[in-house]
């Protein structure tokens, strides 16, 4: 669906944040713009968020609204608020911003992320948890299968402790909304994120002895 057939944001006001169109999808732009001030790529910025390279183009050009969750993934990544996403720029203000230092936004994934690492490291002693996808498939692609094993073993001891936090009734009561969402993404991650990364380990590993122990790891989790 086009951006015309779905109630664009041509009418607001420039500097103002796009509202979001039928449907919840929210037009995004600020995009490009803050790709560009990032140095980074259409596809690299798609590759980093998990989307597709013609999704990220659409909601570029304005041909259509981006999901909300993948909205603020796209903020986080390129560590600036969403509503610089969501708002459109003329071209004068645009030039006067692209001169002026630009102050890096800590994303508040990353602040989770980080509270998250020393609740597991306390509970624990690892925090496999607290990482991104991308980057613990960065961690296993250059890890000896013996250590994927070892990974995705310490991550269901993380998931366990991390599951009976968030059934105590008393330390989740007073969690905001976008902390628990985080913490329950995580828990909803297990077991298919290990079994992708146990999959992936054993596509290349040479050894029978490790191909088979990677195969028993898999089958213990389904």
């Amino acid at each position: 669906m086009s951006r015309g057939s779905e109630g664009s944001g041509d009418e607001r006001a420039v500097g103002e944040p796009e509202p979001a169109l039928r449907g919840g999808g929210l037009p995004l732009p600020g995009l490009k713009r803050w790709r560009l001030r990032r140095g980074l790529s259409r596809a690299e910025l798609a590759r980093r968020a998990d989307l597709t390279h013609d999704y990220l183009f659409r909601v570029e050009s304005g041909r259509r609204g981006c999901n909300p969750e993948a909205a603020h993934e796209l903020a986080a990544l390129l560590e600036v608020d969403l509503q610089e996403l969501r708002t459109k720029r003329d071209d004068d203000e645009e030039t006067q911003a692209a001169s002026r230092p630009v102050r890096p936004r800590v994303a508040y994934r990353q602040v989770h992320q980080a509270y998250l690492r020393v609740l597991l490291l306390r509970a624990v002693g690892s925090a496999y948890a607290a990482m991104d996808e991308r980057q613990i498939e960065k961690y296993c692609e250059k890890s000896p299968f013996e250590g994927v094993i070892e990974v995705v073993r310490a991550r269901k001891r993380e998931v366990g402790a991390l599951g009976e936090v968030m059934q105590d009734e008393k330390v989740c009561a007073d969690l905001p909304v976008e902390v628990r969402s985080f913490l329950e993404a995580v828990l909803e991650s297990y077991p298919d994120l290990d079994i992708r990364l146990l999959a992936a380990t054993r596509r290349r590993e040479p050894s029978e002895e490790g191909r088979e122990a990677l195969t028993n790891a898999m089958r213990n989790l389904l």
